[in-house]
């Protein structure tokens, strides 16, 4: 992880870039980012930049957004990815690629399905209209 000196000369952590990356991982769009932060996209862009300073708030409202944990976006993901494993628990591991596929596969499923509801409920809805006239003249 980057770092820089303050005006003190004691060096700060720098993760813009890390959140940037997980971002760009989760495929949130900076815009989405900031409204979820109820922030600007510009401010996030200058988090992101390093160009201002970050609030452990911030930090933690970021990594509930990407859904990962804190301790994530203060390691570069591409590091963690190409080490290939992370701890889950007592003697378990997971590659975080698999772990970040299948995250994406049950949203990606998942929007499907509301995707085919809506569908579904658009084609009932066409033949309940379709069948409305037939109704009225078979009564008459």
């Amino acid at each position: 992880m980057k770092t820089r000196k303050n005006a003190n000369g004691y060096e700060r952590l720098r993760i813009g870039c890390n959140i940037r990356k997980w971002r760009n991982i989760k495929e949130v769009k900076q815009k989405d980012l900031a409204s979820a932060l109820k922030m600007s996209e510009a401010a996030i862009s200058n988090i992101e930049n390093d160009l201002t300073d970050i609030t452990l708030s911030q930090i933690e409202d970021i990594s509930v957004t990407l859904d990962i944990n804190i301790e994530q976006l203060f390691s570069d993901p591409q590091e963690v990815l190409s080490a290939g494993s992370y701890p889950v628990g007592k003697n378990e591991t997971h590659t975080l690629m698999d772990k970040e596929l299948i995250y994406a596969l049950i949203e990606r499923m998942e929007k499907k399905d509301e995707q085919l509801k809506d569908v579904f409920n658009n084609v009932i809805y066409s033949i309940n209209q379709i069948a409305q006239p037939h109704k009225r003249l078979s009564k008459n």
